[in-house]
């Protein structure tokens, strides 16, 4: 053991500095010193060593539910976690990361309990340790059609479809899973709770950071490489100053509440597109809006564009795939199908089926928000009077049918498809 006593102060402190960790006979001579200086070094090696236990119990805390699945056979475990549900702007980012078995990172947390620095630095270190990693994201497009919930799932799926490799196990931040085709479990506070989804959180959240940096260059004028899309007051300023721009999310309280400084003009507009239920009514309502469109401000007519967009692609991806699962749902249920898209007298039928020789006349409503109420709310009585003279019209043609009118509504808003079947929903008559 080292004459500390015969040893100065610098060299003392030197030697500590040298190696790795003092034993603990050293340690207790130290502390003996007659010293002041001396005994504070030795305090601060005391306080140190302490803190690294606790550092080190916290960890193994952390990986209590890897061990308990590796303890059942399960090894290749998955964390996943999401950065960007709250912001106004920008896309919600996923990850997902496979951390060899007991691996301990010292001082991985949930990435919101670190700093932008520890959080940069444990990105790097996660990158070289993880056995895989994958990332995905949602769109503000597919927010704004899926709302956050799902959206936040569909990135989470895309994050696990990029690994490169199957998981045995999966373990989610929150209280619900993303309906991926691996073994899921949710864990309410998991970032907390679990190694591997404190390390999916710092992936997250440091990429997402970076492309909001990256939209700051595109759109300087809001602000997002200091508030990375969250309503800070900088960011709503910008907001009732420019109006939104591309990577806002439209179906956003706070993106909404803009859009009421707007012109009468613009909310009479954008209330048009917002209720549009089918393509037909949104491109009448595209129309009027190009023949008043001289009486709307530039950037006003570039909002109502982007508004039209996104209800234009959600109607073209919802019908088909509602009419689509309502086929299946009734050749399960034993119906054979007659027709897809019936026209007649200037109107349609979205199915028409038949079980038991009775035709039956199938109109489906598929919502992908929960904003315009239940789908099957959607067949008003002149939609009623639309099908039964198409449905007449097809009756002349095979007059010895017996037939019945039948709603489907099909709920997308739901991390899985909602069917409800509404048999003799209406009937000739009804007013």
């Amino acid at each position: 053991m080292k004459n500390f006593s015969a040893m100065t102060f610098a060299q003392i402190r030197a030697y500590i500095k040298s190696v790795d960790s003092l034993d603990e006979r050293c340690l207790h001579a130290l502390e003996r010193d007659a010293r002041i200086g001396v005994r504070a070094l030795a305090a601060g090696v005391r306080k140190k060593r302490k803190a690294r236990a606790g550092e080190h119990a916290r960890l193994e805390r952390m990986l209590a539910w890897e061990k308990k699945l590796k303890e059942r056979g399960i090894e290749r475990i998955a964390g996943v976690d999401e950065a960007g549900r709250g912001p106004l702007a920008g896309p919600v980012v996923a990850a997902a990361v496979v951390l060899p078995p007991d691996t301990l990172i010292l001082g991985l947390n949930d990435s919101k309990a670190l700093s932008e620095k520890r959080r940069e630095a444990l990105f790097k270190t996660i990158r070289e340790v993880a056995l895989a990693i994958g990332v995905g994201e949602a769109s503000p497009e597919e927010i704004d059609e899926y709302n956050i919930r799902n959206a936040t799932h569909r990135a989470m799926c895309k994050a696990l479809a990029a690994l490169g490799m199957s998981p045995d196990r999966v373990l989610v931040d929150g209280n619900a899973v993303p309906q991926s085709p691996f073994p899921e479990q949710a864990i309410v506070g998991g970032d907390r709770a679990s190694l591997s989804i404190a390390a999916a959180s710092v992936i997250a959240k440091v990429t997402r950071d970076r492309l909001m940096v990256a939209y700051h260059a595109q759109y300087p004028d809001y602000g997002f490489a200091s508030h990375k899309g969250y309503g800070s007051a900088d960011h709503l300023a910008a907001l009732r100053k420019h109006g939104p721009c591309p990577i806002h999310r439209q179906s956003f309280k706070g993106v909404f509440e803009v859009a009421r400084n707007r012109s009468e003009d613009f909310e009479i507009f954008a209330e048009g597109i917002r209720t549009a239920t089918n393509c037909d009514q949104l491109q009448a309502m595209g129309k009027s809006i190009a023949s008043a469109g001289k009486h709307i401000s530039p950037d006003e007519l570039d909002a109502l564009r982007r508004l039209f967009r996104t209800r234009r692609a959600r109607l073209q991806r919802s019908g088909p795939k509602g009419e689509q699962l309502a086929e299946t749902f009734l050749k399960q249920k034993g119906y054979g199908i007659l027709a897809h898209g019936f026209r007649a007298v200037g109107g349609e039928i979205d199915l028409i089926a038949q079980r038991d020789n009775t035709a039956v006349f199938v109109e489906v409503k598929t919502a992908t928000t929960d904003q315009f109420g239940q789908p099957e709310s959607w067949v008003t009585p002149t939609k009623q009077a639309q099908i039964i003279k198409v449905a007449t019209a097809y009756l002349q043609q095979h007059p010895d049918s017996a037939s019945r009118f039948d709603v489907i509504a099909i709920d997308l808003t739901q991390p899985r498809p909602v069917i409800r079947h509404y048999e003799n929903a209406f009937t000739v008559g009804e007013k």
